[in-house]
């Protein structure tokens, strides 16, 4: 009976780092190290530029835009909690009422100081709690968000 010797294959980072991606969707993973003889670890994905403005979804619900005593609560309540990671310069929670793009509608727009205080929100944020929902994040243009080109 023959006995099998294992193998070694040549494995392409890259190839691994593409099905790594589209298996995961997008997520940031690190492929490398020792074994195999791949390279130092590094970036499979990279993950949006952090950049000072944050876009929250999955906060608002549509009562909260419903009258003004609801948003205002809503504005107070987000002021409040998002402002505990870092300078917040200003916040934007669109309504269809004001002329915003549907898009934008049921999104909080925070702008920080700096990248580095909108990442340690985004890292405070995502993945929590808030009423029934799961708080995402993601990065937005500070050009759009200047321009109130909300979406």
């Amino acid at each position: 009976v023959p006995m099998m010797q294992p193998q070694q294959t040549a494995v392409d980072p890259m190839q691994v780092a593409n099905l790594l991606d589209a298996a995961l969707g997008g997520a940031s993973v690190v492929v490398g190290g020792p074994m195999g003889g791949l390279p130092p670890a590094q970036p499979v994905s990279a993950t949006p530029q952090a950049t000072r403005v944050l876009v929250l979804l999955n906060m608002v619900m549509d009562e909260d835009l419903a009258n003004d005593e609801d948003y205002s609560m809503l504005v107070e309540e987000v002021h409040e909690e998002v402002g505990k990671y870092g300078k917040l310069l200003s916040m934007k929670i669109p309504r269809p009422q004001d002329g915003f793009a549907p898009s934008a509608v049921k999104k909080i727009f925070l702008e920080y100081a700096t990248p580095s205080d909108a990442m340690n929100a985004e890292t405070e944020l995502k993945g929590r709690a808030f009423g029934p929902n799961v708080v995402d994040a993601s990065y937005f243009s500070e050009d759009s968000y200047a321009r109130n080109a909300l979406s």
